[in-house]
């Protein structure tokens, strides 16, 4: 009997990671899918990059800006390690989201690390950094890991889909569209999922702002300038906040929160 009532409380809790994930990723998932056409419109147009290919970027290297980056100097004739090099510095900023979740997951099982540090999208840490909205830190451990999926798999599948249906539609999707203003949405959608976290609304905006701005700078180098500006002003802010924060008052708010997150 209390066998039973444990597997269906387990069972409950799941659902209820899963129902509160994929709550939380819906209004990341959609803003993201113009960038997705776009980058399926520039591998279609692309003189070098086979279709196919093109797409196999979408599962290989996940993540927007490097994919866009790599196709725009593929077209240009850079060599590989030109691009290689450029696909790193891009997405070196997930490196810094990794260690920013690392004292969550240390002891998840070495599966969930491998597939989480895949997964590891912008959207997926803005779901799941200490002190985001809706995000479960206060929470068990195998609840977070549901969480973490629930929040991730719609993403990159959202992805897939679009950039395959960007490669396939490519003749009907509007020639005005431009990445540079589809970005900021992606921002946006950011710094909704931040807005209880004064940092993360920080750093949305720096970032935000930085690649609008740098719209039209080539390789992708604008958003990247927007991603590493958004992180440092985020984490700077962070910092700033937990040295001045009363540690007579930081204490009690912690408990709070998790007495808050447990009852949700």
């Amino acid at each position: 009997m209390d066998g039973s009532a444990s597997v269906h409380g387990e069972s409950g809790a799941a659902r209820q990671a899963v129902a509160a994930g994929l709550r939380t990723a819906v209004p990341l998932a959609l803003p993201a899918i113009p960038i997705g056409l776009i980058l399926g419109v520039a591998i279609r147009d692309s003189a070098v990059i086979d279709n196919l290919a093109g797409w196999s970027s979408s599962w290989l290297i996940l993540a927007g800006a490097a994919q866009l980056a790599s196709v725009d100097l593929i077209d240009q004739g850079a060599g590989v390690f030109t691009v290689l090099a450029a696909v790193f510095m891009i997405n070196a900023r997930h490196l810094m989201y990794s260690a920013a979740l690392s004292h969550r997951f240390r002891h998840a099982p070495i599966w969930f690390r491998l597939v989480a540090s895949y997964l590891l999208l912008d959207q997926t840490f803005a779901m799941n950094a200490d002190g985001a909205y809706n995000s479960p830190e206060s929470r068990p451990l195998d609840y977070q890991i549901v969480y973490y999926l629930a929040t991730a798999i719609p993403m990159v599948s959202m992805w897939l889909v679009a950039t395959a249906v960007g490669i396939l539609i490519g003749d009907i999707i509007p020639a005005q569209w431009e990445v540079g203003f589809t970005i900021p949405i992606m921002f946006l959608g950011l710094m909704v999922m931040s807005i209880s976290n004064r940092p993360g609304i920080l750093a949305s905006v720096v970032g935000g702002a930085v690649a609008v701005a740098g719209r039209s700078w080539p390789s992708g180098t604008g958003l990247l300038a927007g991603a590493v500006l958004g992180v440092i002003v985020g984490g700077a802010a962070d910092w700033y906040q937990s040295r001045n924060e009363p540690a007579s008052t930081a204490e009690p708010s912690t408990v709070t929160t998790a007495e808050d997150g447990a009852g949700e």
